[in-house]
């Protein structure tokens, strides 16, 4: 052996001593040593992709985010030959989400290597979580015809079909993937998610079972479960494996507290802090459970979107309620902890709601602004005698699979002819062209308050919500706002959404009459049932 090569021998063995020193300062979160350690990896050896994944992660988590970008974009840009470097580069920046400079990295893999099959598949994994679907079926069937016998490109088509209309296909694709490798913990956590969109929901059960047989630390399977169970009515079961909605962030925001979070234990004279997770209508349905909670507290604080604060702040005057702080202890940043406990709003109700039995027959409403209320009812007033029916339809968010819960305005015509009934506005979109055309092809009037923007002004719906004799709602924020200020609403949404808990109701807003609709609903007979119900209700 040369000096010459005993001399790289040396300087490659220093290299990945310094490398699994890293990893070993950054498995104890000594981060700011490893990120030292990694950087003389990479100042020999620019393309060594560990310590690039290693560095990444720890400024990553020092919160110096904007560093870990600008190390990846510098590494891709350093290289544009090496297609083996640019894919596992393209693997790193998708795993930290990094998604432009991913996506450009695979095409580049793809100009290197036209008929390279792992890049294709991630690359349509990557384009459909971006919304172009179509793409995505190209690449992936462009991946299945160089390698036919390609499990994982056939689950991931599946995948990506699952998010249409196109089930059939979807689930051909999943059986397809399953029969030439039934090892693929991923495939069977994706067929449980399409057997749950079908309402399948024990045979959903049985696929992630078999996902966690194979793989029993898979985050995405535990919580596809733990929703499948609430769905199913297995409630106890459900929300015992509920926080793995976070370990796989499906669940936001997510805020550790190592040795703080509540598990049950008594709060007599304690201090238990809460906190909004995901969005306004989640953080609705869990409220339900803070009266229960501030009975049994010390004294409780409610940590809560902005726009929120208000409302829970006149409904709840015995607790702190502020806004919601991106703060964590677990994350180094909290800073003085004024609380014995905390949890967030899901794992509260997971310990007061444990079965359906725990539920109240009431809920306690919500209080809206009485000024603003008083200014609703002046304007409601304006429009006439008689009794006054909030409306909304739609949502913000539809898609394929969305679309079957929701209707359009023109369905509610029968709504309107209700003899001395006013029907008012509740639909957060803009509904200008459905209301100018069912006036001018009926006569019919939507009546919408002025200067009231649903969308932005919680406090103003909240307010014109409260003023409503009755409600017709989708499963949309409208129905889940009108459910917590206790107005009687006739709620139309999917048969086995896990807030029903395996009931035919919501427990969560007992003056929720529920209907239930799919893709063989016909949403005419629909609406004509509800209307005959509004009318009863009505006395009409």
């Amino acid at each position: 052996m040369s000096s010459l090569t005993r001399r790289r021998v040396a300087e490659d063995g220093e290299t990945e001593k310094k490398f699994a020193q890293g990893q070993r300062l950054q498995s104890r979160e000594r981060f700011a040593d490893a990120e030292a350690r990694y950087r003389k990896v990479l100042a020999v050896n620019p393309v060594h992709i560990g310590a690039l994944t290693g560095l990444t992660e720890c400024l990553i988590a020092l919160k110096r985010e904007r560093d870990a970008v600008g190390i990846l974009d510098r590494a891709a840009e350093g290289t544009d030959k090496d297609a083996r470097f640019l894919f596992d580069l393209a693997n790193l920046c998708s795993n930290v989400k990094h998604a432009s400079r991913a996506r450009s990295l695979y095409e580049r893999v793809l100009e290197l290597d036209p008929e390279n099959v792992p890049a294709l598949i991630n690359l349509g994994h990557l384009v459909d979580e971006q919304g172009e679907t179509q793409h995505a079926v190209d690449l992936l069937s462009r991946a299945i015809e160089l390698k036919p016998l390609s499990a994982r490109a056939y689950g991931m088509l599946g995948k990506v079909l699952t998010g249409t209309s196109l089930h059939d296909d979807a689930m051909a694709c999943y059986r397809r993937s399953i029969e030439l490798d039934p090892g693929i913990s991923q495939t069977w956590t994706n067929l449980g998610a399409l057997l749950e969109i079908l309402g399948r929901h024990r045979e959903a059960l049985d696929a992630l079972h078999r996902a966690l047989t194979i793989d029993p630390d898979c985050d995405a399977a535990r919580w596809n479960l733990a929703r499948v169970l609430l769905m199913v009515g297995e409630t106890e079961a459900g929300w015992d494996m509920y926080g793995f909605g976070f370990a796989c962030g499906q669940r936001q925001p997510y805020r550790p507290f190592p040795g703080l979070i509540w598990e049950g234990q008594d709060l007599t004279g304690k201090t238990i802090m809460v906190w909004r997770e995901q969005g306004l209508g989640d953080d609705l349905f869990f409220s339900t459970c803070y009266t229960d909670l501030i009975a049994r507290a010390g004294h409780v604080i409610i940590e809560t979107d902005p726009r929120l604060v208000p409302l829970y702040r006149r409904t709840w005057p015995q607790a702190t309620v502020r806004p919601e702080a991106w703060k964590s202890t677990g994350l180094g940043n909290y800073g003085e902890v004024d609380f014995d406990y905390t949890a967030p709003a899901g794992l509260v109700a997971a310990q007061l709601r444990r079965r359906v039995s725990d539920f109240p027959s009431a809920v306690n409403p919500l209080v809206p602004d009485p000024v603003r209320v008083a200014e609703c009812r002046d304007w409601l007033a304006s429009l006439g005698p008689g009794p006054k029916i909030g409306l909304s339809w739609t949502s913000k968010k539809v898609d394929d699979i969305r679309s079957i819960n929701y209707t359009a305005l023109a369905d509610w015509k029968a709504l309107f002819e209700i003899g001395g009934v006013q029907v008012v506005n509740l639909q957060y979109t803009n509904v200008d062209a459905e209301a100018e055309a069912l006036e001018r092809e009926f006569g019919l009037t939507l009546h919408r308050m002025p200067g009231l923007d649903l969308f932005k002004d919680i406090e103003g719906a909240a307010a014109l919500t409260s003023c409503m004799d009755a409600a017709v709602v989708p499963s949309s924020f409208p129905a889940v706002l009108a459910g917590a200020l206790g107005i009687t609403c006739f709620y139309y949404s999917a048969p086995h959404g896990w807030t029903r808990l395996g009931t035919d109701r919501l427990p969560w807003f007992p003056s929720m009459r529920c209907y239930s609709v799919d893709h063989t609903t016909d949403k005419a007979k629909l609406a004509a049932g509800i209307v005959t119900d509004v009318a009863r209700f009505l006395g009409k």
